[in-house]
Order: structure tokens, then sequence, then C-alpha cells
């Protein structure tokens, strides 16, 4: 009776009573398992929902740029190609939106970062995502790229990785990275209070008012931390990133343990991006503002400092998710890598990252059953993911292309 009573909790979700398996083909999962997606962006929409002129420069730069804009299309034209296989593709913990310039360097940490697509879903759209990425790269790379052999070596360390707990080696790039990355904390706030940009008053008011919420939020998560901790020094909007240039951003410059200018701490407030349902991912279409936090701790290689939730603007609008940054934050650029061997070690540190997370951040009576049913799922995806990368890259670059020429 458990047993059954457990395959109907797992398909419930899908239909309104238990069904026999080979029949759920014709329930409304089919239609919320992905969905036609254009790869084309128009210019002149991008700009009505308020595209600056700078991201539209950074869209036309290269067909990389314009392909970090596509995270919802990519899940959503995946699903759609893997419907066939959907009984038969496990729920894990997915990025979402895993590629490679989501590299991040901290002083003390690196990894894949941007967790704000994060959701529980199948682990295909991952490996076409980060694969295709892989091939734009190489596209833009100035040395000899072989993009076929690389995600070969991608494919090979996630599948070594859902076998085995992996030995991370942390990529040689890291080190140069950080060597370049603004270390002192003066300049570092400087910039950071350069990337705030004016408030109107009535919006600027709102966001302090419930700042006040966030404030007791903390001072309960962290008593020894005062109340001052959290003044708000600065609030600007932020305008910042590729794929979430047009979400709604805060940025916050706040006291931190004293008067003292150069330990105040920089804080991001950022809101969700609703699911459409069609999305074979799940999201919730209510609150949100804990699910980017969440993959952080399950996918991520750190936690903020300060994170959290806050309602900074009117009813019924979303709450935001809350990070700090570290100063010597750096997000990896393609012009960093210099051959193949540093962007093999990227490629396998992200497989890594995003296969084997589960090793550790699972429970441990779900670790053999998750190897199992994630092994087998890879086995019979594979071969498709591969060719699916190849051909969305393709794909990218043709409406890259007539996106430029408009």
């Amino acid at each position: 009776m458990r047993h059954g009573f457990l395959v109907f909790v797992l398909f419930a979700g899908c239909a309104s009573r238990p069904q026999q398996r080979e029949h759920l083909t014709s329930t409304s999962c089919d239609d919320s398992f992905g969905a036609p997606a254009s790869f084309a962006l128009d210019r002149k929409e991008l700009s009505a929902k308020g595209a600056s002129p700078a991201l539209l420069r950074k869209l036309d730069r290269s067909a990389y740029s314009y392909f970090r804009t596509l995270s919802k299309q990519y899940e959503l034209r995946t699903c759609a190609a893997f419907r066939d296989k959907r009984w038969h593709l496990p729920v894990v913990a997915i990025h979402a939106d895993a590629h490679l310039e989501q590299f991040v360097v901290t002083p003390t940490t690196a990894g894949l970062e941007d967790f704000d697509q994060s959701a529980y879903g199948p682990a295909v759209v991952d490996l076409v995502r980060y694969a295709s990425s892989i091939h734009l790269a190489c596209r833009e790379a100035k040395w000899s790229c072989d993009a076929n052999a690389v995600v070969s070596t991608f494919f090979e360390a996630y599948r070594a990785s859902l076998d085995r707990p992996p030995v991370r080696i942390v990529p040689a790039v890291t080190a140069r990275i950080r060597a370049a990355a603004p270390g002192a904390q003066e300049p570092w706030l400087a910039w950071a209070d350069g990337l705030m940009q004016p408030l109107a008053s009535d919006r600027e008011a709102r966001a302090r008012k419930g700042w006040v919420g966030f404030v007791h939020l903390q001072t309960d998560l962290h008593p020894e931390r005062p109340a001052t901790f959290f003044d708000i020094v600065r609030v600007g909007a932020l305008q910042m990133g590729v794929g979430s240039a047009l979400e709604t951003k805060l940025l916050f410059r706040i006291r931190g343990p004293s008067d003292a200018p150069n330990d105040d701490l920089v804080v991001e407030a950022r809101t969700s991006t609703p699911p459409t349902g069609k999305e074979c991912a799940s999201r919730p279409g209510h609150g949100g503002s804990l699910q980017p936090l969440m993959f952080m701790a399950l996918l991520g290689p750190r936690m903020p400092d300060v994170a959290g939730f806050a309602t900074l603007a009117d009813d019924p609008a979303p709450e935001f998710w809350v990070q700090s940054w570290v100063p010597g934050y750096r997000e990896l650029s393609i012009s960093d890598i210099a051959n193949a061997s540093e962007m093999n070690e990227l490629v396998v540190d992200a497989a890594h990252q995003l296969a084997g997370h589960f090793w550790e951040r699972f429970p441990p009576e779900l670790r053999a059953m998750q190897r199992h049913a994630q092994l087998e799922a890879f086995d019979a995806t594979s071969e498709r993911a591969r060719a699916l990368a190849r051909e969305f890259a393709d794909e990218t670059t043709r409406a890259w292309e007539a996106f430029r020429a408009n």
C-alpha cells in the first residue's frame, strides 16, 4: 500500500485521478512540459521593456552575450525536446542557466553562481544550456578550440560525478582572476556606489520602509548584530547583468559593524521572475524569494554573509530576495580563458558542481537512489543533448546575426 500511495503522489500533480502510466501522455502534463520558443529577440520590444542602450550594445557585441538572455527559451525548448522521456527524468536540483560565464571568483571561493533561475527539474536542462555555451565560447576563442571535444569532457565529468563523489580541483584561471580583481575595500565601495542610480522619492521611501522588516528578520537570525549594523547609508536602483538586466533590482550600502566607512557592506535586492506554467522545472508561482537562496545552499560554493527576503515595494508586488556582495567578486569572461587546458578545467569543475552536489547536500537515504536514477537518465539522454546543444548554438548565432542587422 505504501508503494502504491507513493506512485499516486508522484503523478497526482499531472492527473486528477490515478491512471495507468502508459496512458498519462493524454493528460494536461503534455502542455506543461516545455513549449515552442523563439531565440529571436526584437530590439524595439526590449527597449519598450526597459532595456538600456548599454544593454543593447552588449547584445550586439557577441553571440555569447545574446545567448545569455535566452535562459527561459532554452529551458522551454529543451523540455519540449525531451517530452517523450519525461517520466524517466528524475527531479534534481538544477541551475537552469548554467554557462561558462556564470563562474564566479571571490577571495575565498570559486564556482558557478547566480541561482535566480534555479529549480527542481530534469538535469538535461543544465546539460544542454552549458554545452551550448561551450560551442558559442569556442567560436569566440582566440586559440584553437574544439567544441565537440570540450563538450565530451564536460559530459564525461558530469557522468563520473553522478557515479561517485567528485574530487574538486580548482581551475587554474581562478588564481589569475583573483589577482586581477580589486581587493581594497575603499575603491570597491566606490565602484559599488557608482552602480547606484537615483530612485524616485516615493520609491525610495517604500524601499526604506520595507527595509525595516528586513532588519527585524536579520536581528532575529543574527542576534549578535545590532539593528544599527543594517542602517542604510545609501540606496539606489541597479541595472546590471545581461540575462537579468530587465529584472527589478536595488542596491543598498549599509553601515556594517561600525561607523567607519570602509567596513560598510553592499547588499543587492532582486525580485524573482514568475514562472509561465510551461517550464519543466518546478518554481513557485507564489512567494519565490527564498528560491534562489535555497539553491545557493544546494548548488553553490558559498552563502552570502547577509541574506534573506524583504518587501520593498507596494503589495501585491513580489518579495525581493537579498544577498550581500563580496569585495573582490568577479565573474569569468570568455576572454579570461587562455587555452584548451583552462577551458577543460572549467567545464570539469562545472560538471562536478552541477552533478555531484547531491553526494553532500542531499539526505544520505536518497543518495544511492539519486545515483541510480540520474545515471539511467543521463545515459538515455546524453547523445540527444549533445546534438541539441550544437543545434541551439547554431540557431542562437543566426538569431544574433539577425538582431545585430536590425
